[in-house]
């Protein structure tokens, strides 16, 4: 192996560590995304559910709903922006890893042409330094006593 196809190599691991890496960070980033949208489901499904009772409602009962609805009113508009962020992050996270994984595939093409190379060029120099030898082919003799 000669020292550019080593050298491609050792690119080759530090290429595809760094695509792990950012797989690793977009799973983590679609992992809490996928926990955002689902806490602001719950909360939506929540606000839903507070409907207000039919007939006599003591007022203690009134205000207490008309509270909490407005609690997870809050707690719904507080939650858009971590939401956005999140997704933004994940995005992100997506072409960091698409670029990582072209590089890593980039570094292996790089990687098979050096290693192709060295081995034609292995091989030109074993034949330079294979002895010569006289084909054993056809070839012009003199017939002696001249032509026939």
């Amino acid at each position: 192996m000669t020292a550019r196809t080593a050298r491609r190599k050792r690119i080759i691991r530090v290429r595809t560590v760094e695509h792990q890496m950012a797989e690793a960070n977009l799973a983590r980033a679609n992992g809490e995304l996928a926990s955002l949208v689902e806490l602001a489901k719950r909360l939506e499904t929540l606000r839903v559910d507070l409907a207000m009772a039919k007939g006599a409602v003591a007022g203690g009962a009134l205000n207490t709903i008309g509270e909490l609805a407005m609690r997870l009113d809050i707690a719904q508009e507080n939650l858009t922006a971590p939401l956005v962020n999140a997704s933004a992050r994940r995005d992100q996270a997506g072409v960091l890893a698409q670029s990582a994984m072209a590089k890593e595939e980039s570094a292996v093409r790089l990687y098979e042409r050096s290693r192709k190379s060295a081995e034609a060029e292995a091989e030109r120099r074993r034949d330079a330094n294979r002895p010569h030898r006289a084909r054993g082919g056809m070839r012009l003799r003199l017939i002696e006593g001249g032509a026939a």
